[in-house]
């Protein structure tokens, strides 16, 4: 669809530099003459792997982004040894740190013992907690923040990255869980593992002394930290990405490696570049809780806080690449204040199709409306075109001119815009609107690599975000499951509108089934598995109350 009102296409000066100090540098790199590589940006992908050599085995830490990342690392493996891989740690939760295992070592192996994987203890529930339970919408947020969708010459990348439209799901659980800072030796190397929980709640870094070496994850990045992401997380804690980076300066390594990062080198650079950066960490939380305390709500910190001060600007690293300020500092009034402004007309606001009816009304009706958008996306105030014409596309779904208008001043935002992130959703958002992103093709897509094998408990547990509480009303029904290829029990407990699951069979069931783990996490084969006692229709009406639709659905015409 050619759109009448677009702008020519553009980036900001420093937009396509970055993209050739990062992503195009991709390769493997040694760390000198040690025995230390970093495959960086696998295929051009955001997720580093690295590999130890050690006495008799390899150390990886870091997989990849999905199967085909894990099989370009493998690749590089073997180029670098034939030795066995003793041990892969996840540094946390995200996919891009754990989606290329199977295609880098045996289930078999990780099985039998041979490959331990380590992990900190609450990496499974986090990661079923923000790529689970609320998966459909972080798909949904990562195609949009990402850049996967996005035309060939828009020359996009995530600043440290870039994010696939797809692919083949690698994870393989963990089968070793840490809880504590704590040495390990393995393949000879000594590992000083330590707790940080910046970027993920979950995630460590590894010290190893023999190599004067850090390896410090996603604490440190091409671009200013990502201290809230706008495809959607639980807060993030600026204090752990600054006591992350303040441990680095303790130990000042001679080398510094991460999960995105090309290896670095040089005690003296690395304090500098590191301290600077952790400076800009501090410096957006601490102004954004002075001026928090001054009244401020979520957009007065946006612009009062846009840019950050030039003398932090440090290409590639301390660059508003991946966080910048204006997606960041909200978060800290929302997530350490509030939704709520203070204001009481903002408590329980006017539905909004039925408000932007009204404000198109007293406009002057909808092509007033369009007039005053075009006139203001004419001037270069692409925000506010975006802003009136998003009033006619939610009082009137069809006008196609009022998509056109919000896509154009969305795009032309978006060229304006130099943080990738930011730019993706603002172009990705102009192809919705012109019907270009098919919000179920991209579902599909980015759901079937985030998909992971789960256990059933874990399976049949999630059904409780699945159930229709209208449709199950008052009901309530007790079903005991046996899971025929585990050996594990557990009763699903229908009450009050809300579904309770518990381990072990529990004597007031209706009903009791038997059915295999697959079974279970194959909506389409529930109603066929079989009851083995009691109410022979219990189970089917169970999961008649259950909502298994996946629909992919539209960010800006809503």
């Amino acid at each position: 669809m050619t759109n009448p009102y677009d702008v020519e296409r553009s980036w900001p000066d420093y937009f396509l530099e970055h993209r050739r100090l990062t992503v195009e540098k991709q390769g493997t790199y040694q760390c000198g003459d040690l025995p230390v590589w970093t495959v960086y940006c696998p295929l051009g992908l955001l997720g580093n792997s690295t590999i130890i050599e050690g006495d008799d085995g390899l150390i990886v830490y870091d997989t990849g982004v999905n199967a085909e990342a894990g099989a370009h690392i493998a690749s590089e493996i073997r180029k670098i040894s034939d030795k066995p891989i003793k041990a892969i740690f996840y540094s946390h939760h995200h996919g891009d740190h754990h989606g290329g295992t199977s295609a880098i070592v045996d289930r078999s192996d990780v099985d039998a013992g041979k490959v331990v994987i380590y992990a900190w203890d609450n990496h499974d529930e986090e990661r079923r907690n923000e790529f689970g339970e609320i998966g459909i919408r972080q798909a949904m947020g990562i195609a949009y923040y990402g850049g996967a969708f996005l035309a060939a010459e828009d020359m996009h990348h995530h600043g440290i990255g870039l994010i696939p439209a797809g692919g083949t799901p690698g994870f393989i659980p963990e089968t070793s869980t840490l809880s504590a800072n704590t040495e390990l030796t393995i393949a000879g190397v000594t590992l000083n593992v330590f707790y940080t929980g910046g970027e993920a709640i979950s995630e460590f870094g590894i010290h190893i002394p023999e190599f004067d070496m850090v390896i410090i994850a996603d604490e440190f990045f091409t671009g200013i930290p990502n201290m809230h992401t706008i495809r959607g997380s639980k807060p993030r804690l600026p204090d752990n990405y600054v006591a992350a980076l303040d441990r680095v300066l303790d130990i000042r390594p001679e080398w510094l490696l991460g999960s995105h990062i090309m290896p670095i080198q040089g005690k003296d650079f690395i304090e500098e570049t590191i301290t600077r950066y952790r400076d800009a960490t501090q410096y957006m939380w601490d102004q954004s809780i002075r001026l928090i305390n001054k009244g401020y709500t979520a957009v007065e910190l946006q612009h009062a806080l846009k840019d950050m001060p030039d003398h932090f600007w440090d290409p590639p690293y301390s660059v508003p690449m991946y966080g910048t300020p204006f997606t960041t500092v909200p978060e800290f009034f929302t997530g350490w204040v509030s939704w709520f402004t203070g204001d009481a007309t903002d408590m329980f606001p006017s539905e909004p199709k039925s408000k932007a009816e009204r404000f198109v009304a007293l406009m002057g009706g909808s092509d007033a409306t369009l007039d005053a958008a075009k006139a203001a996306h004419a001037d270069g105030d692409h925000q506010f075109a975006a802003e009136l014409a998003q009033l006619v596309v939610r009082a009137e779904p069809d006008n196609e001119d009022a998509r056109l208008v919000k896509a154009a001043a969305l795009r032309a935002r978006g060229y304006q815009e130099l943080n990738p992130i930011a730019r993706s959703w603002y172009l990705t958002g102009a192809l919705e609107l012109e019907g270009v992103v098919d919000p179920n093709a991209v579902l599909g897509a980015m759901m079937g690599m985030l998909g992971s094998e789960e256990t059933a408990r874990n399976t049949v547990g999630a059904w409780r975000y699945k159930l229709d509480a209208e449709a199950a009303g008052d009901k309530r029904l007790t079903v005991g499951i046996r899971v025929t290829d585990t050996g594990d029990e557990m009763t699903v407990r229908l009450r009050n509108s809300v579904l309770v699951v518990d381990d072990g069979i529990d004597t007031d069931a209706d009903a009791i089934i038997e059915a295999t783990t697959s079974q279970l996490a194959d909506s389409s084969q529930l109603t066929g598995i079989s009851t083995v006692a009691g109410d022979a229709g219990a189970f089917t009406r169970l999961v008649e109350l259950l909502d298994f639709e996946i629909i992919g659905f539209k960010m800006h015409q809503r």
